[in-house]
């Protein structure tokens, strides 16, 4: 046969082929068998426009294993030398499935996992364990590059985040008498996060822990003048009161301490994303996945998170860099010890200011004995 009568006959062999559906398929090589099997391979050939190769594969195929040795088989190799073992895919799958809530980057440092952080997406994807991207217009106004100009405890964000719709937590929470609200402060530079809980929502809860904190950064040698606290238009926030020189949360802030109070616009939540982005992270990495037994473990567990936010775990929104790492690099040589805040208790705090005694002493050992803190020595001038 000439090469231009045998390109004709596969040619013919592979359009009948390709302009079929998978059970279309079957049923023509299933008709090539039939015609070989009465007639022979080399008129069944000339008859499909096949090659005797082709007749034959198909013929042994079908022997071996009926109709379904007919179906399309993968043309994958089956030995891939790059390929990640099925051990360390195990590994990547165990790691996810214990904290859902890290990507590639944070499985493959805190794991410590060999393959590349692309192996790793490829792992998470063919197990269905990605989760969707978010939208263009939830990310167009995000403003990390102007953030960068910011100095490092220069600019806050405060907020309240109700912990009564968690899932998870929820259960405890009612089981342990654990707090229903979250009073959170979150440096705009560095990520440094601040935490306070309590079962009451109100402005003398914000008011205590923002004064506490000011005087915190005081000791450490911040200038308050420079210190601004922006907070969204909630009554816990003092929205309520108009006159500025109405004492309450406004007014501690201002005149007692000297730094500065903004309220982001109307209806611009995005203004406070650092902080909204906080809860989301503690909603994921901590209420989502912590046990608790008592009030005083819920408080040892979150002492435990806040410090583990602020020192280890690295913020691949600034480049991979820790909140402690980011303050040690300012120019203007922070103490790194600011960093090291307790975790407060507001109702029991609120109980000690109303019958005189120290709050930090009433608390025992659900507060670590952490270095450069001195809790003794706070003292609330607004309350």
């Amino acid at each position: 046969m000439k090469p231009s009568e045998l390109f004709m006959q596969r040619s013919m062999y592979c359009n009948m082929i390709y302009k079929r559906t998978k059970s279309q398929q079957v049923e023509l090589r299933l008709s090539i068998i039939r015609y070989a099997q009465s007639w022979g391979i080399k008129p069944t050939s000339k008859k499909f426009g096949s090659s005797k190769n082709t007749v034959k594969k198909w013929l042994r195929r079908f022997n071996e294993k009926g109709t379904t040795g007919l179906l399309n088989q993968s043309q994958a190799p089956k030995n891939i030398p790059h390929k990640i073992s099925k051990e360390e895919e195990d590994k990547i799958i165990q790691a996810r499935l214990k904290t859902p809530c890290y990507g590639p980057n944070r499985l493959k440092w805190f794991y410590k996992l060999n393959p590349s952080k692309d192996a790793i997406y490829r792992v998470l994807k063919q197990n269905n364990l990605v989760k969707n991207r978010r939208k263009k217009h939830h990310t167009k106004q995000d403003l990390r590059a102007a953030k960068q100009h910011y100095k490092a405890l220069s600019h806050h964000q405060e907020d309240v985040k109700h912990l009564k719709d968690q899932p998870y937590y929820w259960p405890q929470m009612i089981s342990y008498n654990l707090p229903r609200y979250e009073y959170t402060i979150r440096d705009t530079k560095a990520g440094c996060l601040i935490l306070a809980f309590g079962n009451r929502y109100n402005e003398k809860y914000s008011t205590m822990l923002t004064e506490l904190y000011l005087q915190h950064l005081e000791k450490h040698g911040i200038p308050l003048d420079k210190v601004i606290i922006q907070t969204d238009n909630g009554t816990e926030f003092g929205t309520a009161k108009r006159n500025i020189n109405t004492p309450g949360f406004v007014h501690t802030i201002e005149k007692i301490y000297g730094a500065k109070h903004n309220y982001i616009p109307p209806r611009m939540c995005n203004a406070n994303a650092d902080v909204e982005s906080a809860h989301a992270r503690i909603e994921e990495e901590f209420f989502n996945i912590e046990d608790f037994d008592s009030r005083k473990d819920f408080f040892i567990k979150a002492q435990a998170f806040q410090n583990f936010f602020n020192m280890i775990r690295p913020n691949y929104h600034k480049k991979g860099k820790t909140p402690l790492q980011i303050i040690l690099e300012d120019r203007d040589k922070i103490d790194p010890n600011v960093v090291v805040f307790p975790v407060i208790d507001l109702d029991e705090l609120d109980k000690s200011q109303e019958s005189g005694k120290r709050f930090f002493k009433i608390r025992g050992q659900y507060l670590p004995n952490l270095p450069g803190f001195d809790y003794n020595s706070f003292k609330l001038k607004a309350l």
